[in-house]
């Protein structure tokens, strides 16, 4: 792809596709349990029985009730409220959610992403057994999902809802219970339900990148593998260099590899530790690639801020010539060289003048 051809199509792209809004993940992504049923069921459970420490008293079970269309038959949940999960069936399945009341009995299966194949006939015989013995008349079989289903579950008299309305209904109805609510258990619940709002979303993209895409994925593909061929020849420029130092001469003073940052996706470095008697923590030196041409860059690694006026202090004194500069990216001071090289520099010149920085600071040479 010519210059021309891509500058257009970023250009197409700037005009076309917004920036996507920053999303901060919710703590329950963190830990990495967003897909997990019975996590979800567990939580769930704890809200919806009114006992419990969360002091949002019965938030949970009247949103269940106005989406699940039991507050339309004029009946209440009732009192002392039981809420039970992996309940066993006589045939040795588990039901999600049990929910026994003075009144009622509400089985509650969940899904997140997993297949609908569960034996609904075995859940609703339980529940019908159950409600006989318990000599209760109001009972209710839920299907709890992301989206809308059609299955063998209405089949047995399950009413499918979704997370979403669930979710939307309890925002709607939390002004009214928040007063008494415990701060601690309130952030978990706002936290679990912008995880399942994000699930409801399939998390998908926005939807002009997705057209974007299906409008020019054969330029995108070649802009890609350009790309992938640009960073492939920053790392063999990288590596060339990295062969022109001979570490070996210094010994155990410092140790060298090849670093790609994830906040530097077009540069690749050539990282040099050196272990000074003089400091505590290791001075680096980064000879960075970059479309714009070579850099180094001096500064200490893991250290405080009385080191860095050592280390500047240091290269006054052994002469080397660099400027100071604040790097956005890492929050930290860098003491950048003060000769550059552009992208089609000699190696042999970029590698003289980090030999001579290594000679200096080591005292050794690798001539």
């Amino acid at each position: 792809m010519n210059t021309q051809a891509a500058e257009a199509l970023l250009d197409e792209f700037r005009q076309q596709v917004p920036r996507r809004p920053k999303r901060l993940p919710t703590f329950m992504e963190i830990t990495g349990y967003p897909h997990y049923e019975n996590v979800c069921s567990n939580i769930l459970a704890f809200f919806f029985d009114p006992g419990n420490p969360h002091g949002l008293g019965t938030l949970f079970l009247d949103a269940l009730a106005q989406v699940g269309g039991i507050e339309d038959q004029e009946e209440v949940i009732g009192s002392n409220v039981e809420v039970d999960t992996q309940v066993c069936t006589d045939a040795g399945n588990f039901i999600d959610i049990l929910i026994l009341s003075d009144s009622h009995v509400i089985l509650i299966e969940n899904k997140i992403f997993y297949g609908i194949h569960n034996p609904f006939a075995d859940y609703a015989k339980h529940l019908d057994s159950l409600a006989n013995e318990l000599d209760k008349h109001n009972k209710h079989k839920f299907l709890l999902t992301l989206k809308l289903v059609t299955n063998t579950a209405n089949d047995h008299g399950f009413l499918n809802i979704t997370h979403g309305d669930l979710v939307n209904k309890i925002r709607d109805l939390l002004g009214n219970y928040v007063a008494g609510a415990d701060t601690r258990y309130l952030t978990f619940m706002l936290d679990f339900l912008n995880t399942l709002d994000y699930l409801q979303g399939g998390m998908v993209m926005n939807p002009e990148f997705v057209n974007f895409l299906a409008s020019h994925s054969d330029e995108v593909e070649v802009l890609r593998k350009e790309i992938e061929a640009f960073k492939k020849e920053l790392r063999d420029k990288i590596t060339q260099l990295k062969a022109l130092i001979a570490i070996e001469s210094y010994r155990e003073s410092v140790q060298q590899r090849l670093w790609r940052g994830k906040g530097s996706p077009f540069a690749d470095f050539l990282v040099h530790d050196i272990t000074h008697p003089s400091f505590a923590n290791k001075i680096a030196i980064d000879t960075v690639l970059s479309p714009k041409g070579w850099e180094i860059q001096f500064f200490m690694r893991n250290s405080k801020a009385d080191e860095r006026v050592k280390l500047q202090e240091l290269l006054q004194q052994l002469n080397v010539q660099f400027e100071e500069r604040e790097d956005r990216r890492y929050k930290d001071t860098r003491f950048t060289h003060m000769q550059h090289f552009n992208y089609a520099a000699d190696l042999n010149q970029v590698a003289e003048v980090v030999r001579g920085v290594l000679f200096k600071l080591t005292g050794i040479s690798s001539r």
